[in-house]
């Protein structure tokens, strides 16, 4: 038994990295196999890696070194994009915005009752409306009356 734990321990950071290539919504399936944060203080952060703290799972959104004191969910939303899944940025469904979000290309937010396109990626958190970022990042969808 302690052959197979020990084999098991091994093999652990092989799926992790591999794990990194999914897409979010199917790393949502497999949190559970992702790196808790605290195991990772000290080592680099790497654009769009992924990782699990305090049960959710969220994605690196600026290159940086994990560091003790840059907890995700705190004030360093310009570091880390929480993956929720509950809302898969499609027209139907767009992402509600909140100041200190990533925005990514092709996907809908919405913002006082509008919906906008994400024309560009961010690249970065971004603090200010989605109306600011017309036409730089974003586009105003205007629905179409019947």
């Amino acid at each position: 038994m302690a052959k197979r734990y020990e084999a098991a321990l091994r093999i652990k950071p092989l799926y992790q990295k591999g794990a990194q290539i999914l897409s979010d919504s199917e790393a949502l399936e497999v949190r559970d196999i992702y790196p808790q944060w605290e195991e990772l203080i000290g080592t680099a952060a790497e654009l769009d890696f992924k990782f699990v703290y305090d049960g959710k799972l969220y994605k690196v959104i600026q290159a940086h070194s994990f560091q003790e004191n840059w907890l995700p969910g705190s004030d360093t939303a310009s570091l880390y994009t929480l993956i929720d899944g509950k809302h898969t940025g499609a027209l139907a469904d767009p992402i509600p915005y909140a100041s200190g979000m990533a925005l990514e290309q092709g996907k809908y937010y919405s913002q006082y009752d509008l919906i906008y396109l994400c024309t560009r990626s961010t690249g970065i958190a971004v603090y200010v409306p989605l109306a600011e970022l017309v036409p730089l990042y974003v586009e105003e969808i205007k629905e179409e009356k019947a």
